[in-house]
């Protein structure tokens, strides 16, 4: 078995980032983009790492050396919880390569593993990015062991795994319910949106502690994490007092649940998959009148079906914007005054006000369904090539998608910040019209990195959506720089933060005309 899940889990890891194409091509240009993606890639990384460790300094210089490491660790576990769920109905069941890969000779605890160990791979780089930074800064400042730097480095690798397990099984449990219902795809959506909120809920809590408990915070903070995620107890235990004991049961625990986990798993795999694949007929057919509309109307409602459909793919493109909607209602009924009225002291509520609308603008660019919208047609591409409409028919009908997921939610959660902030009338205004823009933006930037590098050769909707789709990296990459550095500006250059705001506004407008223009002269081709 060792072998076959080799084989499998090197062909996972080919086609994750377009490894094998890159290989094999003999194509100058594609390889020439695939090296400025890399090179791009590792840019950000370098940014993330910075962030690590300037956050991890910040905290040491503040005298709370001691709660670095179970804080990161709990951290990084909500970072894999959630990034886990949100695809996790794609992850392992309901795969559209199941009937191919169940024909190969080899059994399911392989594929499970290989499977899981793609994940394991994704979430280890997360945890190289949140962990190296700290366990060098907690190491400089604070005197540890060689048994310590054993106990970090352990926790380093084993961290991911109770989260990944959590975060499946809730999905697959999903997955499972929902295969029953003839609606099973808005099923599995509404409770994985119900289950995000929940994490975020719980996630939430970690914000309770009073003013009461300020005089031993470092204390404070590790005895909450601990009562909050047991695993993080038990690491903290083992770093804090060189408890063997302790750590051998966070090594055991870790392993004994990816065992448990895997051998359930493998039972019903093949149930599970056979329940999730199988299509329920929604209702009896009855001949009647024929409804019509205009081709724009048609491709939108085909467009909308489709994202719907995919729960991964409504999932990634909506949750960061439902996040948004959660913050501003916790923001007016639950921020307390205390909160208010400290940052108002400090003197960081005048900047926040200042720069609110670009940090919106953020979680506005984070959602955008057109930079995989293309790639999602897949075999049926022929469809839109072929149909009798203008081809920049077929990008607004794309694009309309976005702004409906997007727009309504953010305006509502743009009118619950207004209540909660005192804003002039120029802040007001930039509020709505700031995110706007940028929502109208990146929906047509992520058509065009979408033209440019379709991906349709997929096997699951996760490779088009997620797994190493260069126009999705390549569209939240733009949109975040364009979003984030002028929020970095605003706090850099305070006095003139409103100027860079109103300023970044009209730069993002005149870019997305020109997007827009670019758009309307491409044509689709087979």
């Amino acid at each position: 078995m060792a072998r076959k899940y080799k084989l499998l889990l090197k062909i996972q890891l080919y086609s994750l980032f377009d490894i094998n194409r890159l290989v094999h091509s003999h194509d100058k240009k594609e390889k020439k983009r695939t090296l400025c993606i890399g090179i791009a890639g590792l840019a950000i990384i370098g940014i993330l790492l910075y962030l690590s460790g300037y956050i991890s300094s910040t905290f040491a210089n503040i005298g709370l050396v001691q709660a670095i490491p179970t804080l990161v660790i709990v951290i990084y576990s909500l970072i894999v919880l959630v990034l886990t769920f949100l695809k996790s109905s794609g992850a392992l069941i309901g795969l559209k390569d199941y009937d191919m890969v169940m024909s190969l000779p080899v059994n399911n605890t392989a594929i499970i593993l290989s499977k899981l160990s793609m994940l394991y791979i994704t979430n280890l780089l997360i945890g190289i990015i949140v962990l190296i930074p700290t366990i060098f800064i907690y190491g400089m400042n604070s005197s540890v062991e060689i048994s310590g730097y054993f106990i970090l480095f352990t926790a380093l690798l084993l961290t991911p795994i109770i989260p990944m397990l959590i975060a499946l099984a809730i999905g697959t449990l999903i997955v499972a319910v929902s295969s029953k219902s003839k609606h099973n795809n808005a099923v599995v959506l509404v409770f994985s949106i119900i289950g995000m909120l929940l994490l975020i809920f719980a996630s939430s809590k970690l914000q309770t502690m009073g003013t009461t408990q300020i005089t031993d915070i470092s204390t404070t903070i590790i005895d909450y994490f601990n009562g909050f995620y047991p695993p993080a107890s038990l690491f903290s235990k083992a770093l804090s007092y060189n408890d063997w004991g302790s750590f051998g049961l966070f090594v055991f625990s870790s392993i004994a649940i990816l065992l448990v986990f895997v051998i359930v798993i493998s039972y019903f795999y093949k149930r599970l998959n056979t329940q999730a694949l199988s299509h329920h007929a929604g209702k009896d057919f009855r001949l009647g009148e024929l409804a019509v509309s205009s081709p724009f109307m048609a491709l939108y409602k085909r467009e909308l079906a489709r994202f719907f459909s995919c729960t991964i793919y409504a999932l990634n493109s909506c949750i960061v914007i439902i996040l948004l909607l959660v913050i501003s209602i916790m923001a007016v009924f639950y921020m307390p005054d205390v909160i208010i009225q400290q940052l108002e002291t400090i003197g960081i509520m005048d900047i926040l006000e200042a720069v609110i609308p670009l940090i919106i603008s953020v979680f506005v660019c984070i959602c955008c369904t057109t930079s995989a919208s293309l790639s999602l047609e897949g075999k049926s591409r022929w469809i839109m090539c072929s149909a009798p409409v203008k081809t920049i028919t077929v990008f607004m009908a794309k694009i309309f998608v976005n702004l409906t997921v997007v727009l309504p939610v953010l305006w509502i959660s743009l009118i619950l910040l207004r209540i909660t902030f005192t804003l002039t009338m120029v802040q007001t205004i930039l509020l709505f019209v700031t995110p706007t823009i940028y929502a109208l933006f990146i929906s047509a930037v992520g058509m065009l990195f979408n033209i440019k590098y379709p991906r349709y050769d997929w096997t699951s909707e996760y490779y088009a959506i997620k797994g190493g789709a260069i126009s999705v990296l390549a569209t939240i990459g733009v949109g975040l720089v364009l979003s984030a550095v002028p929020v970095y500006l605003c706090v850099s250059f305070r006095g003139y933060a409103q100027l860079i705001v109103i300023t970044m506004t009209v730069v993002i407008a005149v870019l997305a005309l020109i997007s827009y223009r670019i758009l309307s002269k491409i044509r689709l081709y087979m």
